[in-house]
């Protein structure tokens, strides 16, 4: 990996712990180069950081006879956006499936789109479905300074999180249009901002705060976030429709056994759907269906106990990942590709 930002270096540590291969991030350069070149195996943790260099260090290691692995981020990229592009794209992607000494693992299961299978190999869950260890739940876990005061102001109100730089993509102008609609929401659910405030949402957290809501407007540190996230009733993950990909706010949702809210018909929604984890299904954009769901957060049916739904999509991932890294077939992913239920 090229660069720790955002999750990226959890990435890394998550992929190493399973696959028992020495952590690398570092910008590509020439001794980054001949690092890989040398090394029995590779695995690009997220190949689309710098889809060039993968691509150069794959075909130099196929020539050496040596296997490399990718986590591909965004294969729907291969399908959508301009022609050329997306074209070029595609048919890149389908080459390097044809090299038997490369694998790329799609974090969005085929399911998702068939069409994904014609550009990666496999697929797995995002890391982010199932990274954490047990010490989440450790009574010991200490509380942040941040999650204390979220607490304390939130005076025994559910809270409703939206972690990370609020941005158009993410919904935050919707979110900030529901408030703005019904600031009464904030006299019954606590809401949370946490993440720098970019320029062009500056306007939208001012309604946020107009409303009540909390909006820390600054960096968090990796113990606010995941101190945030476990203080939370309710996590918000309905994305615009433009962004639909993976979303580790809804794989802490799943090991956190949290609430989570999510675009209709999204990515999310049908991953959630077929992994049987309850979630409120907002319309994008339906400001009116956007205020009745945020009325009963907090008031909904128990969670699920989601270790299991969590443990299989950990055991199906790093069953793949192995799997991959070894050249050879997985029974297990073959048995479990059509579905990945919870252990009985």
């Amino acid at each position: 990996m090229g660069s720790p930002v955002g999750h990226r270096e959890s990435y890394v540590e998550t992929l190493s712990g399973v696959t028992g291969l020495t952590r690398l991030i570092e910008p590509r350069g020439v001794s980054t180069l001949r690092t890989l070149l040398a090394a029995d195996s590779v695995l690009f943790a997220t190949l689309e950081d710098d889809t060039a260099f993968f691509f150069v260090v794959a075909i130099l290691r196929a020539v050496l006879g040596r296997r490399t692995v990718a986590i591909f981020m965004s294969p729907r990229l291969c399908f959508i956006g301009g022609f050329i592009k997306t074209t070029v794209r595609r048919y890149a992607f389908r080459l390097f499936k044809r090299l038997r000494s490369v694998t790329l693992l799609s974090i969005l299961p085929f399911y998702l789109d068939q069409r994904f299978a014609s550009v990666a190999d496999d697929w797995i869950y995002d890391p982010q479905f199932w990274d954490f260890d047990k010490r989440i739940e450790n009574a010991d876990w200490p509380d942040s300074a941040l999650a204390q005061d979220v607490k304390r102001q939130a005076h025994g109100r559910p809270i409703l999180l939206f972690l990370g730089g609020p941005s158009f993509f993410k919904g935050f102008p919707f979110m900030a249009e529901i408030l703005r609609t019904a600031p009464a929401i904030t006299d019954q659910l606590m809401i949370v901002v946490a993440g720098k405030v970019p320029e062009d949402q500056r306007r939208s957290a001012k309604l946020v705060s107009e409303a009540g809501g909390l909006v820390i407007d600054r960096y968090l540190t990796d113990d606010e976030v995941v101190s945030a996230k476990r203080c939370a009733t309710c996590l918000w993950a309905c994305y615009h429709p433009s962004y639909d990909s993976s979303s580790g706010l809804f794989g802490r949702a799943i090991q956190l056994r949290k609430q989570v809210i999510v675009r209709q018909g999204s990515y999310v929604d049908i991953i959630a759907s077929h992994l049987k984890y309850p979630v409120h299904r907002c319309a994008f954009d339906d400001v009116e269906e956007g205020v009745a769901l945020l009325k009963k957060i907090g008031q909904g049916e128990a969670l699920p106990q989601s270790d299991d739904i969590a443990m299989t999509c950990r055991d199906q991932s790093v069953a793949r990942l192995r799997a991959a890294l070894e050249n050879r077939d997985n029974d297990f992913a073959e048995a479990t590709s059509s579905k990945a239920e919870p252990h009985r």
